[in-house]
């Protein structure tokens, strides 16, 4: 599909697994690329976060995707270099979320105490946002996964808390 033979892959890499290793390593280092553009694009920080995590929703657009993204899960449970990327990119989405909370509570946008938790609670949404959308979600994942997160946080709005 790359247009490239499996003879060239192999000499960049080596072999199957260091090609998955290299793309574990992209995925977890694209996480702040991602939080980045969204934050440059949105009108204020609850916006980023429900753009961040659409984003890195973006590349699946059907079941099949989805998937095969959980085969590479499966991977990245059971090989313990794999494992060790994919604790980099939870922590680092995890913690680009609190960022994004943190400004907007600073900037008033929500009310709370302590963001960390909040940040646990949207990565929690997003990672079972994706399976429900598969098993029975209707539509597009991204109208989906956002719906999700806007329910939660509505709850921390500046708004509601008055």
């Amino acid at each position: 599909r790359a247009g490239l033979s499996a003879p060239a892959l192999t000499q960049r890499f080596g072999s199957k697994r260091a090609l998955l290793v290299a793309f574990a390593t992209s995925e977890a280092d694209a996480v702040a690329v991602t939080f980045d553009a969204a934050r440059g694009r949105a009108a204020d920080p609850l916006a980023a976060v429900r753009d961040a995590l659409t984003s890195l929703a973006g590349p699946i657009a059907t079941r099949e995707g989805l998937a095969n993204n959980l085969a590479f899960l499966q991977l990245d449970l059971t090989d313990a270099e794999l494992r060790e990327h994919a604790v980099a990119q939870s922590r680092a989405i995890r913690a680009h979320l609190a960022a994004l909370l943190d400004e907007a509570a600073a900037t008033g946008h929500i009310v709370i105490d302590g963001t960390a938790i909040l940040a646990d609670t949207l990565y929690a949404i997003y990672c079972g946002a994706l399976v429900t959308w598969a098993i029975d979600g209707t539509g597009d994942l991204g109208p989906w996964l956002a719906e999700r997160v806007d329910r939660i946080l509505a709850q921390h709005t500046a708004s509601r808390a008055s």
